[in-house]
């Protein structure tokens, strides 16, 4: 009994070892394939990393990859994220930084929520401060610039705004404080089609009256000059604008939709390959 009593005990203690190991496991948020970190920087990267979740309350993993099996990085990096099960809440919200060195790439995939506070422009704006450090081989130092400003788009919240846009199928999805509404894309394209239609009427208004205001200035003319020599003289009239200024200013462009900025600014582009939808971007290197 005594010799029973002791392998149970054994087992299980090597159950509960079992389990811990596989928490540990799953708590790995570094995935260094590539090997381009020491031990030490893997383990100061899975700290600073664990402190970043905790702070934006959605999850980040980083991913380094010497052969990408075909795929591309955006391909890699969205498979890798669903694969892995990456990411908090039902939507399963978060982000992967992947550093690709079989397609040069250091890519960004978002998801969730972290599709919405990462913007096309905000990822773009990553990309600009991180992408000098991989030409340098400084491979933490593009972490670490990476986490910062994710921590500092997460401060400033979701742009006013924001809304996602499926780059397959056009359907845009408006973002309202906590609130989703959809459009299709010919809902989006009826309502530019109404606003265009708008703007050229009140522009053939403007034109027409400008028109009428030029005849009725010619007609006083003319009846001046039948008044003062009783015949019709033709006389070309222009007006002659002594010490005057003109002021000249460029209108720009609105693609905006919806209100509180452009149109490009709270723009997320999504897509799907196979797995959940993703946002991001990415930039050679």
């Amino acid at each position: 009994m005594k010799r029973l009593g002791l392998v149970l005990s054994v087992i299980f203690l090597l159950l509960l070892s079992g389990v811990s190991l596989a928490d540990t496991k799953s708590d790995q948020r570094v995935y260094d394939q590539a090997g381009l970190f020491s031990e030490e920087e893997v383990r100061k990267l899975e700290e600073e990393i664990q402190n970043l979740r905790e702070d934006i309350n959605m999850d980040v993993a980083l991913v380094t990859i010497l052969d990408a099996h075909g795929r591309t990085s955006e391909r890699y990096a969205d498979d890798f994220y669903d694969e892995m099960k990456i990411g908090t809440g039902e939507d399963a919200s978060g982000l992967l930084f992947l550093m690709d060195m079989d397609n040069r790439e250091l890519y960004i995939s978002t998801c969730g929520q972290m599709i919405r506070l990462l913007t096309d422009e905000r990822v773009e704006a990553m990309l600009d401060n991180a992408i000098g450090y991989m030409g340098d081989k400084d491979y933490v130092g593009c972490v670490r610039q990476l986490m910062e400003d994710t921590r500092q788009w997460y401060e400033k919240g979701i742009v006013k705004g924001q809304y996602n846009m499926d780059r397959d199928t056009g359907e845009i999805s408006l973002y309202r404080g906590g609130r989703k509404r959809s459009i299709r894309w010919y809902e989006a394209l009826i309502a530019a089609a109404v606003s265009a239609f708008c703007a050229g009427s009140v522009c053939l208004k403007v034109k027409k009256e400008y028109a009428m205001e030029d005849e009725r200035r010619q007609a006083s003319n003319y009846y001046m000059a039948y008044r003062a020599d009783a015949s019709f003289r033709f006389r070309d009239n222009r007006d002659v604008m002594k010490n005057s200024h003109v002021l000249r200013q460029v209108i720009p462009r609105s693609t905006y939709i919806g209100s509180g900025g452009s149109g490009s600014s709270g723009r997320s582009t999504t897509h799907r390959t196979g797995g959940r939808s993703h946002g991001g971007g990415g930039r050679k290197f």
